[in-house]
């Protein structure tokens, strides 16, 4: 700026500079010619000439000056499209100015930018949205071997305690398979899919390789956690495998006894009434592991409906459907919840981990012994004790009595009937009602388990 006020006030000095040197040589003319009579006319032409060439001048000296800070405005505008300024406001001109085209057309751009800038934020948060609440970890990997983004799942499975993002993935990633994967896909330029164990967690590792834009690639890795889910198919395996061998065994006892009597063993009626008795007992045993196998797999789709119920009447109503096993092994069955004892929770849920509990408590018990129930209620939980004077559970097996078809070493129980399922019914039932159950044992002494139920 200041070298253009330099510049302008050059020329004025200069026009006026010029202006003197033709008054004087006028004057000169005029003193030489004698005519002093036109002097006045010309003086006055002249000096009308070089006002109005003046005027002019410092009209088109205006003009120029601000056709240099239009220029300006728009050098600085097309210098924020390089930027992420999207604050700054629109050239404003008249229709009629020369440049007011140009001005609409670098408002236009400016626009144009404005919403792209916008677009690519919006698209940003969306990312670091579903980045951070998708239940899978992700990372995002540049060729040159280094990570961008992350999310705290990732980081989890992982076992990563820092901010990562900057960093080469093998300087903070030490599963040597893991890290052999990413080579691959980076130098195959493909898509790479593999089960990983990461310490004690099986995981599914994705690893996707991609064209972000022209001649731009990333590695987006995805890590699915599947130690759940690995569980449960060996849980499943299992249980299919022991359910068969469990069916198995009773229906080889049925059929072979059924093909003896078929083959003239009927016609002894001792050995008729034994082969029947046996086929009885092992139906009956397969009704019992059949319905146990059904109300496992009810136990997931059940819906509650809680009622109230006198708890007291429910212990002696199984009580008495036990009264005969009790009476073989001559054991007291007693019933410490008073008459008056109310409490809500599903009937059916309740009268089904009962049963189990007081059926396994008299199957278990020694000759002479006691199996005793009692309950209370605290401020927002109902808890219920089922305690027996039976054979005890060892230590190192307590962890294990609720899983499916687990029973407690064969060779000191051979001849105690049952499906070992009926512990792990109630362990579902439990956790399907979002409670607990705790075990207390000691062999030779007795057995109480204890299930708190929140109250409803």
């Amino acid at each position: 700026m200041q070298s253009e006020l330099m510049h302008n006030a050059k020329r004025f000095v200069i026009f006026w500079a010029l202006f003197f040197v033709l008054i004087w040589g006028l004057f000169l003319v005029a003193a030489l010619t004698g005519d002093e009579t036109r002097m006045p006319k010309a003086h006055l032409l002249l000096l009308l000439s070089m006002i109005l060439a003046g005027v002019a001048t410092l009209v088109l000296d205006l003009q120029q000056q601000r056709r240099d800070q239009h220029m300006a405005i728009f050098i600085d505008k097309l210098r924020d499209l390089q930027t992420d300024n999207t604050r700054a406001g629109h050239i404003l001109m008249r229709p009629d100015d020369s440049l007011a085209p140009l001005a609409e057309a670098i408002n236009d751009v400016q626009r144009l930018n404005r919403n792209r800038i916008k677009l690519l934020q919006q698209q940003g948060s969306t990312l670091a949205a579903l980045m951070a609440n998708m239940p899978l970890g992700a990372l995002r990997i540049t060729p040159e071997r280094t990570i961008i983004q992350t999310n705290p799942q990732a980081q989890a499975l992982l076992g990563l305690t820092q901010n990562v993002v900057g960093r080469q993935y093998d300087d903070v990633i030490k599963n040597h398979r893991l890290l052999s994967l990413f080579e691959q896909s980076l130098k195959r330029q493909t898509h790479v899919r593999e089960l990983v164990k990461l310490d004690a967690r099986i995981v599914d590792v994705s690893l996707v390789y991609y064209e972000t834009r022209e001649r731009h690639h990333e590695l987006l890795v995805l890590l699915y956690d599947m130690t759940e889910v690995t569980q449960m198919q060996d849980m499943q395996s299992a249980f299919i495998a022991n359910a068969s061998h469990e069916l198995r065994t009773p229906l080889t006892a049925i059929s072979g006894f059924t093909e003896t009597l078929l083959s003239g063993a009927q016609e002894d009626p001792e050995a008729r009434q034994e082969f029947l008795t046996i086929i009885q007992t092992e139906t009956n045993r397969l009704l019992e592991l059949t319905e146990d196998i059904l109300t496992i797999a009810k136990v997931p789709e059940r819906q509650e409906t809680a009622t109230p119920i006198k708890l007291s009447d429910m212990v002696n109503d199984i009580f008495k459907s036990q009264a005969e096993n009790a009476d073989k092994q001559q054991l007291t069955l007693q019933n410490e919840v008073a008459p008056s004892f109310s409490v809500t929770q599903d009937a059916t849920v309740l009268r089904q981990i009962l049963t189990n509990l007081i059926v396994n408590a008299v199957k278990y018990n020694r000759h002479d012994g006691l199996v005793k129930v009692s309950a209370m209620v605290t401020a927002s939980e109902f808890v219920v004790a089922v305690k027996d004077t039976g054979l005890g559970i060892p230590s190192e097996q307590q962890n294990r009595i609720f899983e499916r078809f687990y029973r407690i070493d064969k060779s000191r129980n051979q001849t105690i009937p049952g499906t070992g399922l009926g512990l792990a019914i109630v362990n579902d039932l439990v956790n399907q009602a979002k409670g607990t159950i705790d075990l207390d044992s000691q062999v030779g002494v007795g057995t109480t388990i204890t299930v708190t139920l929140p109250l409803q």
